[in-house]
């Protein structure tokens, strides 16, 4: 779907795009991702398998490899991004994520990481990113 939005406070028409991935889960009613005007704005991505307990350093790699298969199918990649949010179950789980952080993310974009709670118990992180669609 590809709408357009033109009005007197943003007088360049807006394209805008939902992004969805065959396969991949979602928990309601919103696209994996949206691009507008060239930038892809990602959903955040859990690490959970259903069934399955996993340790904070799978479900982080898990997270950004479904971003990397939203933003591929948006025609981009894990080099264009420029902004990261991750949420953290627990504090204790900075370290960890800032080291996997520099494994995937090497263009060094902003990043805000929050600890709160998680819809799913079993969840220990979420991530979300905007990128560039590359050009």
């Amino acid at each position: 779907m590809c709408d357009t939005l033109k009005n007197k406070y943003y007088p360049v028409p807006l394209m805008i795009r939902n992004i969805d991935v065959e396969g991949l889960p979602k928990a309601g009613p919103y696209s994996h991702a949206v691009i507008a005007n060239g930038l892809v704005f990602v959903s955040g991505q859990l690490g959970t398998i259903p069934g399955k307990d996993l340790p904070f350093e799978e479900q982080f790699r898990n997270a950004v490899n479904k971003i990397s298969k939203i933003l591929a199918e948006a025609g981009s990649s894990l080099d264009n991004v420029v902004k990261v949010t991750v949420y953290l179950a627990d504090a204790k789980y900075f370290d960890a994520m800032n080291k996997l952080f520099s494994e995937y993310f090497r263009g060094r974009p902003a990043r805000t990481t929050v600890v709160t709670g998680m819809i799913d118990s079993r969840a220990l992180v979420e991530v979300d990113v905007i990128a560039v669609v590359k050009g």
